[in-house]
């Protein structure tokens, strides 16, 4: 499925071209003859190509002037298969093949690339993403409702492990993105050792997930995390009624049992307002009334784009 040059659908007009897109170097790559997007590109301020021999240019720093080093590039499609092609005004599926401003405002404050001043801190005495410690282990990362899963590939490009999960009818095109930007750290589907997470030290897998106390669990029992967990769960956009509905009770009972699991784990929840009905007060509201919950704190507002970002934690024994 390709997307034209609607204005409305992301960031195709000029003047919309703010910091969220720049920050990145987002580029939407479309076909000469139709202008139809069929993929996207972006990079991450600090990662940079490896060369054959598996040496960074960033560790060859001394031997070429800093401004010839290339940036890593990740290329992800936004086609999806003929299999997976929506009916018409499929919005679910069409939303998961877009990358909102949400989604990089997210990754920003988590990988503390994030600026915060008293504009957008909401008067919060904790805008500081901090997690607590995890030993010698790899921060683990899962992604909820991940969608093209740029936030959860940019973790994994800075060190952590990282599960992506979406629905399963749009897991194919997830799936062949990781593993064409991941070749040497993916964790296939097909694989059939449930050990061969752990036989990579640094590994990222796409996996379909059903939001549900009985789908999350079953998600952490292929995973051997049943008692570990995540130590960070992350969802973008994930809440707006009129496209969604009201799955975000569900949304909130597959956080409620991760903080159940891992009650050190951190929630980040980013959102971009949308109107009264898009549903992210019912929520959030809904989100402190759960029974693992102990707080939900807005750390984040962008005025501009107006995009909330919230950390919710649980009971930490």
């Amino acid at each position: 499925m390709s997307h034209n040059n609607d204005s409305d659908d992301d960031w195709s007009e000029t003047q919309s071209v703010d910091s969220c897109e720049a920050y990145i170097s987002f580029e939407s790559i479309r076909d000469p003859s139709t202008q139809l997007e069929e993929a996207v590109s972006f990079s991450w301020p600090g990662i940079y190509h490896c060369r054959e021999d598996g040496s960074t240019e960033e560790e060859e720093v001394q031997q070429q002037q800093q401004e010839d080093r290339v940036l890593r590039k990740i290329t992800i499609s936004t086609l999806l298969e003929e299999d997976d092609l929506a009916p018409l005004f499929g919005g679910c599926q069409w939303a998961g093949t877009r990358l909102w401003g949400a989604a990089v405002r997210a990754i920003q404050y988590i990988a503390g690339h994030l600026e915060m001043d008293e504009s957008n801190n909401s008067g919060s005495s904790g805008t500081k993403f901090e997690l607590s410690s995890s030993g010698d282990n790899k921060t683990t990362l899962l992604e909820l409702g991940c969608g093209l899963g740029v936030p959860g590939m940019i973790y994994h490009m800075l060190g952590s492990n990282v599960v992506l999960t979406d629905q399963e009818d749009i897991l194919t095109q997830l799936e062949k993105n990781v593993e064409d930007n991941f070749p040497s750290t993916v964790i296939s589907n097909e694989e059939s050792s449930l050990d061969s997470t752990f036989a990579k030290q640094h590994y990222i897998r796409a996996m379909p997930l059903s939001w549900s106390r009985k789908g999350v669990n079953s998600l952490l029992k292929q995973l051997q995390l049943s008692k570990a967990g995540f130590d960070i769960v992350l969802n973008c956009d994930c809440v707006f009624e009129p496209l969604y509905g009201e799955s975000w009770h569900l949304l909130n009972e597959t956080i409620d049992e991760l903080l159940k699991v891992n009650p050190k784990c951190v929630v980040v929840s980013s959102m971009e307002r949308r109107g009264p009905a898009d549903g992210i007060d019912l929520f959030i509201d809904e989100m402190k009334e759960m029974e693992y919950v102990k707080s939900v704190e807005k750390v984040y507002y962008e005025e501009k784009r107006n995009i909330e970002i919230y950390v919710t934690r649980g009971f930490e024994k």
